[in-house]
């Protein structure tokens, strides 16, 4: 009967955990925060409006493809100068990697889903071995957090028209017509650049 009574107790305990503590109790913006590895995209938003916003509660959840250190490490100096030292563009390439709504790899398959940036560019996902963005593979993928969830990228985003991809064959670029890939050339920045100033 004793053991009955410590059973119950401890059932009992299980339930009030369950209903009264959120088990995904951290947002993104701590998720991004407490992982050594994305300390420089958070230097970026820390303190700013951005991160304020991240924290908010809407009826909607996000995805946030974060790059990891490593992958600002890699990047032009040009970005640094042009884009990274310039608030108003440093955080328009930080929402570039940014999606209302929250998709995870269990979401996905090998067929390519469009999603659309806060920025309003498209970019398309999808899933086979593990989570890509277009031809970007997410090194660390599904982090959840209770108002969305973080996959790591291991390069910073750059959404072009496909005919702007040198790289790409008229097959490819009429089958695909966005593609995301790592900015990495002269000629990515300056595409990148033109297109936000056209916004403005």
């Amino acid at each position: 009967m004793e053991k009955y009574k410590l059973y119950l107790k401890i059932f009992s305990f299980f339930l009030f955990f369950i209903f009264h503590f959120d088990l995904k109790a951290e947002g993104i913006v701590s998720i991004i925060r407490e992982n050594p590895s994305l300390s420089t995209f958070y230097s970026y938003i820390n303190n700013t409006e951005l991160e304020a916003t991240l924290q908010q509660k809407f009826p909607w959840n996000w995805t946030i493809f974060v790059p990891n250190n490593k992958a600002f490490d890699a990047l032009p100096k040009k970005v640094y100068d042009k884009i990274l030292s310039d608030t108003s563009l440093r955080k328009m390439l930080i929402m570039d990697h940014i999606l209302i709504g929250e998709k995870s790899s269990g979401d996905l398959n090998s067929k390519i889903t469009e999603e659309i940036t806060i920025t309003s560019k498209p970019i398309q996902l999808y899933k086979r071995e593990s989570l890509y963005v277009k031809d970007m593979v997410v090194v660390n993928e599904n982090t959840s957090a209770n108002n969305g969830v973080v996959h790591e990228i291991n390069c910073v985003m750059f959404v072009q028209p496909s005919e702007e991809d040198n790289r790409l064959t008229k097959l490819q670029k009429d089958k695909f017509p966005i593609t995301s890939c790592c900015m990495e050339t002269e000629s990515e920045i300056n595409s990148w650049l033109s297109s936000v100033k056209s916004k403005f």
